[in-house]
Order: C-alpha cells, then sequence, then structure tokens
C-alpha cells in the first residue's frame, strides 16, 4: 500500500476553503474600479437605447396613424419619402409601402453615413424598422368626412410625430434624414427643409393625379412643417437674460454656487451718466425663467432685467442644438 502524507498548514497560514477556489483570489482595487465603470457603462448605454426607443416608436405610431388613418382612406399623398413610396402605390400596387419605403431609403441613408455620422445612421436603421412596422400594424381608421379638416388632422399628428422621433439619435428615413443634413450645413428650420423637399413628389404628383388631391396634399404638407417646427424648437427653447444690478456680485453668487445657472459678467457703461456697470448675462432653459426672476428681484428689487429668445444655443450644459 502507498503511505500518502499530508502536510497541515503551519499557525500562520491562511487556510483556502472549497469557495476560495470556486471564486478565486480578491480584485484588486483599481480592477474592481474598473468593473465598476464598465458596469455604470453599460447600463447607461442600455438606458440611453430605451430612451430613445421610446422616442421612435412614440413618434413612428403617430405618423403611421395618420398615413393608415386619414392619408390612404382619403386617397391624399403623404409627405418626403412616404409620398414617393405612396406615388408608387397608388401607380404599381405591387408591393406594400412599407417595403416600397425601405427600398427608397438605401440611398438616402448613404448620403446620412456620409454627412451626419455613424449613430444616427444605425438609429435611423432602426427608427426607420420600427415606422415600417407600425405601417403594417396601425390600420386603425378615423371617420373624418371633411377633407379639408382632415388634412389640418393629418399635418398636426404627423408634425408631431416627427418632432418626436427628431428629438432622439435618429430618425425614420427618408425625408428626414435630408431634412437633417440641410439643417446641419445651412442652418434651415427642419420645417422649411420639409418644405423645399417635398416641392419635388408634389410635382411629380401634380402630373400623376387630379389637382385637387395635390393640393390638398400641399395643405398637409404645410401644416405638418408648421407643427414639426413649434414642437420641435418648442421642447428645446432658451431664453438669454441680462441682468443690471448694484448687487451683482451676490446675485451672480447665488445663480452660480445654489442654482448652478451659468453666468457671464459684461463690463458696461451707462448712456446716460457714464458711470461703470457691470451686466450680468445668462442663457437658461425656459421653465427656469421665474426661478431667475425671483432670485434676482429677492436680491435687489431695483434691478434691471431683459429676457431675448434664443432660439439656437450651443453649448454642453444649456445647448438646445439636437443629438445628432
Amino acid at each position: 500500500m502507498l503511505a500518502v502524507h499530508v502536510e497541515s498548514p503551519g499557525p500562520g497560514a491562511t487556510r483556502r476553503t472549497q469557495g476560495d477556489c470556486l471564486t478565486g483570489p480578491p480584485l484588486p482595487a483599481q480592477d474592481k474600479i474598473r468593473v465598476i465603470q464598465e458596469t455604470v457603462v453599460v447600463k447607461k448605454t442600455i438606458g440611453e437605447f430605451a430612451r430613445h426607443t421610446v422616442l421612435l416608436v412614440l413618434g413612428s405610431a403617430l405618423c403611421a396613424f395618420a398615413v393608415n388613418a386619414i392619408l390612404v382612406p382619403h386617397g391624399f399623398l403623404a409627405r418626403g419619402m412616404t409620398g414617393a413610396a405612396l406615388i408608387v402605390h397608388y401607380t404599381h400596387p405591387v408591393l406594400p409601402i412599407g417595403a416600397l419605403y425601405l427600398l427608397m431609403n438605401i440611398p438616402v441613408f448613404a448620403l446620412g453615413w456620409r454627412f451626419v455620422g455613424l449613430r444616427f445612421v444605425l438609429y435611423s436603421l432602426w427608427g426607420m424598422a420600427v415606422y415600417s412596422a407600425m405601417l403594417h400594424l396601425i390600420t386603425i381608421p378615423l371617420a373624418i368626412h371633411d377633407r379639408m379638416l382632415a388634412t389640418v388632422i393629418a399635418g398636426a399628428i404627423s408634425g408631431t410625430g416627427i418632432a418626436v422621433i427628431l428629438r432622439s439619435y435618429g430618425s425614420i428615413g427618408g425625408a428626414e434624414i435630408l431634412c437633417v443634413i440641410l439643417h446641419k450645413f445651412f442652418s434651415i428650420t427642419l420645417g422649411a427643409g420639409s418644405m423645399i423637399l417635398n416641392a419635388a413628389v408634389l410635382a411629380v404628383a401634380a402630373v400623376l393625379f387630379p389637382i385637387e388631391t395635390v393640393l390638398y396634399t400641399l395643405v398637409y404638407v404645410a401644416a405638418t412643417a408648421q407643427v414639426t417646427n413649434m414642437v420641435f424648437h418648442g421642447l428645446a427653447r432658451r431664453q438669454a437674460a441680462l441682468i443690471i444690478s448694484d448687487k451683482w456680485q451676490e446675485i451672480a453668487l447665488e445663480l452660480t454656487n445654489v442654482h448652478r445657472f451659468g453666468v457671464t459678467r459684461i463690463s458696461g457703461r451707462g448712456g446716460y451718466q457714464g458711470t461703470d456697470r457691470t451686466i450680468l448675462y445668462s442663457v437658461i432653459n425656459r421653465r427656469n425663467v421665474s426661478a431667475l426672476k425671483r432670485i434676482v428681484l429677492e436680491r435687489d428689487p431695483n434691478a434691471f432685467i431683459a429676457l431675448m429668445a434664443a432660439e439656437d444655443v450651443t453649448g454642453v450644459e444649456v445647448g438646445n442644438q439636437p443629438h445628432w
């Protein structure tokens, strides 16, 4: 027989248990920090994807409802690439509207990748898939017999949906991608870009369809553009405030340290007495206007406050630029 000799651990040795063998040695502090940071990044990425997917689903559902519930039953055309798909569908009803929309978007996505970015294209691909699914799933008719009322209601619904979609990282493809390119490089508003692009669709439609249908579609496009501008820019409206006060130091301290408003000091001089004054300049979200007024007037009831619209603001903290 073989004799087996087992050495017992010394008095200063650490006994390893079965759990230690399974889990391994404890991670160093730096590795723990790295794992925590990676977990936070993953959770943040998943959260962002979920939030932007909700925006895409909500906006796509509104746009699809406007198309299937109002435009198609009344024989109207739609805007952008959806309108082009409807023209082909009406003249050659071989493929469904969703499939035609997918095929027509291939060259448009190539332009989006080139001029906007990969993230925008990927989210737009996801948005286009969501929109195509919504066109297939949402087929509830809306009984509106007045054709003019139908075009206005459809434009309001579509405009709201497009504005919600473009608040995400992507779009639903088609004309929205072209509108984003125009907005990014030429500062053309989304509504104005939509009107420009839809002029080509309506020009083709005027040859193939009755002029009355084309004019109703023009009303729909105009309503869509107006509502898109109102909702999209209204959700991100900013105000620029100019504050003149003898207690500007106290006001600036409370605005910056307590309420975390960005404040810039501007040296000025009175036009009548020539007195040197310090002007505080701050750009804030519109919902914070009442708080700013309250802070300033509590410190100095005689303070001068001027508020101006700041429609296009670029900045990390208070900027209202889209995420594209």
